[in-house]
């Protein structure tokens, strides 16, 4: 048998986030769709997203980018929630904007604003 140990409070969150997910995908079954799953408790500003000329970008930008991977293809550390969500999902709607992985080898995060 494996234990595992975690704060209470962080297992309500994940709770929480579970029963969400599972509440959108209930009712876009319902209503014959795929639903696009929504994520909490990730840092978006914590993420180095970039404008097209490669500047700092700010919430403001309609459209922003970031590296999704470090060079050795591990998993950037401010990005790796929201990564693997988007490589399971496909695409993740957050704090107003849908974000999808993109580029020639889906390295790159794309964030743009949701319409």
């Amino acid at each position: 048998m494996v234990e595992i140990r975690m704060d209470g409070e962080k297992l309500l969150v994940h709770i929480e986030l579970i029963e969400r997910e599972l509440r959108a995908i209930r009712k876009a079954a319902a209503l014959g769709m795929t639903a696009t799953p929504s994520v909490q408790g990730i840092a978006l500003t914590r993420i180095d997203w970039r404008d097209k000329y490669s500047e700092e970008a700010s919430a403001d930008d309609p459209w922003a980018w970031a590296f999704a991977y470090n060079q050795d293809n591990s998993y950037r550390p401010e990005s790796k929630d929201l990564v693997q969500r988007i490589e399971q999902y496909g695409k993740v709607e957050m704090d107003g904007y849908e974000m999808t992985l993109t580029g020639r080898d889906k390295r790159l995060l794309n964030r743009k604003k949701q319409k």
